[in-house]
């Protein structure tokens, strides 16, 4: 399964924004990684990066690396740890291990960290599937072209299959995402169609590769190639149609994001709306430069501190959304009348030039939705639909070429904008597409030719 991801370009007053693009480097577990033998970590155990524990607490964990648990099967792990954490305290220890935003830090550096968030959720209640996020950058453009990308390993023999094939898989699919890109040149890379190609070809490839009778193997990702000197700024331009801005504040500093993420807990997507909005509305009250500092981060695409793929999708989607609907909520109860929060965005140009004529196709779409059960519907549940919506709208946009473009009018792209937003559609989550705010245009300087 594929898909296009999205990457949030609207911009909102400062009480409901809270979108973000950053650099992940590379980390040692991501390097040079074997398809026979992977370790479960490039790092052996040392001292515990977090000082909040005790040394005890520290050895408790520690146990629970068993001897040989690399070639236990998920099954005979499971049942191992099950026995010796059935326990209050111990349940009540792994929890604060869990919520320790500095492990979640140190996760792809630390091999305890490593081992608490990538293989002991196998022990836990939602073990069959987990979801990793990473990203790719190549230095040919000056880090400037991404891949960013999703996926998704799911046990189907918990029998047979051993702790060490597991992450044997996981860091595979991060080795051959690293490599989809490689040293294709500024050419290629601009390359759109070609590229997009390429990478299913290649994703589609891995995934033949890695994937077993005993764990299936899912792929989403979105490609964002560098700006075309003087047609991406111009475009730029037109579409927002603002002048020239500068910064107000400075850089968020990584204490700013540090304070921000301490929301993003490891139940936090089972979290109801209602709850983690509450939270995030007071944590704005009360670090307010610190909004503004990460707000003009998103806004200016301009971060001095690094975020892992995760981060950065829970700032760009969950915080993004929830504060959104914070701000709504608070211009309702100003206005007298519900406001629903909504989502927009300019989707790529699709232009077709040659040396005496060019044709060209824009949109922009915005869609709003309403929550019915903010109480019971959870972060998890509003995110996958709305980032679910975001992704269909971006693949139709996305498989059309120019010339079928060419040949649909407004009212085309509304009717299948809505097709999709009722597919979309739950019974909690309405979605409904804001006809006065699709703006599409298209331009054809070939019917001008002699």
């Amino acid at each position: 399964m594929k898909k296009y991801l999205t990457i949030i370009l609207a911009t909102l007053f400062t009480m409901s924004v809270f979108t973000g693009c950053a650099r992940r480097s590379s980390s040692p577990e991501q390097s040079n990684v074997s398809t026979t033998n992977s370790p479960i970590t490039t790092s052996e155990p040392g001292e515990m990066p977090d000082n909040s524990f005790s040394k005890e607490e520290y050895q408790k964990l520690l146990a629970l690396q068993l001897d040989g648990y690399e070639d236990m099967t998920v099954s005979d792990y499971r049942n191992h740890i099950a026995k010796l954490t059935d326990t209050a305290e111990y349940r009540d220890l792994l929890e604060r291990f869990w919520k320790s935003q500095i492990l979640y830090g140190v996760k792809d550096t630390d091999g305890t960290a490593s081992f608490l968030f990538y293989v002991l959720p196998l022990a836990g209640d939602e073990w069959e599937t987990q979801n990793f996020s990473e990203e790719v950058r190549t230095s040919n453009t000056a880090d400037n072209t991404r891949l960013e990308y999703s996926f998704s390993l799911t046990i189907l023999d918990a029998d047979t299959l051993t702790i060490r094939e597991y992450n044997a898989t996981r860091l595979n699919v991060i080795k051959g995402m690293q490599d989809i890109l490689g040293d294709k040149t500024v050419e290629e890379l601009q390359n759109t169609n070609s590229i997009l190609a390429d990478i299913q070809s290649d994703t589609d490839n891995l995934i033949k590769q890695l994937e077993t009778e005993k764990m299936e193997i899912s792929i989403e990702y979105a490609y964002f190639p560098a700006p075309i000197q003087g047609i991406d700024k111009e475009n730029s331009q037109s579409q927002e149609g603002s002048e020239q801005e500068t910064r107000e504040y400075s850089n968020g500093t990584e204490e700013d994001y540090r304070s921000l993420l301490t929301l993003k807990t490891p139940d936090y997507q089972n979290t109801p709306i209602k709850d983690f909005n509450t939270s995030l509305l007071a944590w704005a009250n009360e670090n307010r430069e610190r909004m503004e500092r990460i707000d003009e981060d998103t806004k200016f695409n301009d971060f001095s501190v690094t975020l892992t793929a995760e981060e950065l999708s829970f700032v760009k989607l969950t915080v993004f959304l929830s504060g959104m609907e914070n701000g709504k909520a608070i211009q309702s109860s100003y206005a007298e009348t519900e406001l629903n929060p909504y989502y927009g965005e300019y989707l790529p140009e699709k232009i077709t030039s040659g040396s005496l004529d060019v044709a060209r196709c824009s949109l922009y779409y915005q869609f709003s939705y309403r929550i019915s059960e903010t109480e019971t519907v959870t972060v998890g549940e509003r995110d996958r639909q709305i980032e679910n919506m975001i992704n269909a709208v971006q693949t139709f946009w996305g498989d059309m070429d120019v010339e079928s473009a060419l040949k649909m009018s407004e009212s085309d792209i509304v009717k299948k904008l809505e097709e999709i937003a009722a597919i979309y559609t739950t019974d909690h989550i309405t979605i409904t597409i804001n006809k006065e705010q699709i703006h599409f245009e298209r331009m054809d300087e070939r019917a001008y030719r002699n």
